[in-house]
């Protein structure tokens, strides 16, 4: 019997051993489950962005595959009318270019396809996609082109004059101008140029205005002094009726440019960006006082980019790239003389004194060719770059 029971008693020690070790076994390829799939999620992530990046490369074979490039990409130079007080923007994929006297736009290959006399002393150039108005600023004169076709014009009352004029990609148009009576008034346009909403401002400055990609809001800048400092501050309407939405203290800084981009509010400051939310609320700015601003682009898909530097000018800097809520997602040092920065889509173009280089979103290096003669450079969203001198311009193509 004591022999029986010893052999009862030991096939169960042997599955209490199988039992761990099964246990185990399961943990194991649980835990080796769970790191392939991260793996595999992991490369997906690479894989997906990489198809994006080679998907634009795609794109750009059948715009421009049928034009001629030299072997570092380039396409030959065309020529456009110089003037000190140049502005350029990119138009429905070419290139339009204004100065005191004259308005040009220009195909990829650089073709003229508009060439027309104006007088302007003071030339700007606001563009979205197919959509482009130019103004002079101080002046009278405003016209707005979608693509190739001059579809409004405006000439302000005697004694009026233009402070800002935006459009968004979908035609509507934002026009402040300085008329007597008021401090400002802003009128919007849909895009038949048909007038929607008049606000007259009594009490303080308006600065700029821009409608929000959904044609719903309109987003303006208004400047007041408050214990003897002046105060920016962001004040949003509903285009239905005019009424009020929000009005938000953004700070003591000048907001010098502004944009409405994947529902967000975009200012650029003296020292850095600050960025709101649709209902008006500021989530976020970022800036550095003891650095001087060097150049910026808010046109980045979701992002801002920001070049400071230590000195003035005639300098090397930090390139920071701030994210829709306005925090700092990554960085990168530029040791050459920065000319010319610009951001589109997922990419980012900096134009030093020797070279261009292309940056993907998170700052790597995508592209490069070297520099001749350029002075600016207008990235594009399909990963192409317009870079432009004195007196020609010529498109690179990764």
């Amino acid at each position: 019997m004591k022999t029986q029971n010893r052999r009862r008693t030991r096939p169960k020690s042997k599955r209490r051993h199988s039992r761990v070790s099964t246990i185990l076994g399961l943990a194991k390829q649980l835990a080796v489950l769970f790191i392939t799939l991260a793996m595999i999620v992991f490369a997906i992530m690479i894989v997906v962005n990489q198809e994006l990046l080679n998907l634009d490369g795609v794109k750009r074979w059948v715009a421009y595959g049928s034009m001629e490039t030299d072997e570092e990409g380039q396409t030959e130079e065309f020529a456009f009318s110089g003037d000190v007080n140049n502005s350029f923007a990119s138009l429905d994929g070419g290139l339009l270019v204004c100065s005191q006297n004259t308005l040009q736009i220009f195909s990829n290959s650089g073709q003229t396809v508009v060439n027309q006399m104006v007088q302007m002393e003071n030339p700007i150039i606001s563009s979205a996609d197919n959509y482009a108005v130019v103004y002079d600023a101080g002046g009278s004169e405003l016209y707005v082109f979608r693509g190739t076709e001059e579809v409004f014009s405006y000439s302000a009352d005697n004694g009026n004059a233009l402070l800002s004029a935006r459009i968004n990609e979908n035609g509507y148009l934002a026009v402040v101008e300085q008329v007597s009576g008021h401090k400002a008034s802003v009128t919007v346009y849909n895009n038949r140029y048909e007038r929607l909403i008049a606000v007259n401002e009594s009490t303080h400055f308006v600065m700029d205005a821009v409608v929000s990609d959904d044609n719903n809001s309109l987003a303006v800048i208004e400047i007041y002094q408050k214990d003897a400092a002046m105060n920016s501050e962001l004040v949003l309407y509903r285009l239905g009726d005019a009424s009020l939405i929000a009005a938000t203290t953004v700070g003591t800084q000048a907001v010098i440019d502004l944009c409405w981009s994947d529902g967000r509010i975009w200012m650029q400051q003296e020292h850095g960006v600050a960025v709101a939310d649709a209902e008006g609320r500021l989530l976020n700015s970022w800036g550095d006082s003891s650095k001087y601003l060097e150049s910026y682009s808010l046109n980045g898909s979701g992002y801002a980019v920001e070049l400071m530097s230590k000195y003035r000018s005639g300098s090397a800097g930090e390139l920071w790239l701030i994210d829709e809520n306005g925090e700092q997602r990554v960085s990168r040092r530029i040791s050459e003389e920065v000319l010319s920065v610009s951001a589109s889509g997922r990419y980012v173009a900096v134009l030093t004194t020797g070279t261009l280089v292309i940056y993907t979103e998170d700052l790597q290096e995508y592209a490069s060719v070297s520099n001749r003669t350029s002075r600016r450079a207008i990235m594009r969203r399909d990963g192409s770059v317009m870079l432009i001198g004195t007196e020609n311009a010529r498109l690179f193509i990764p």
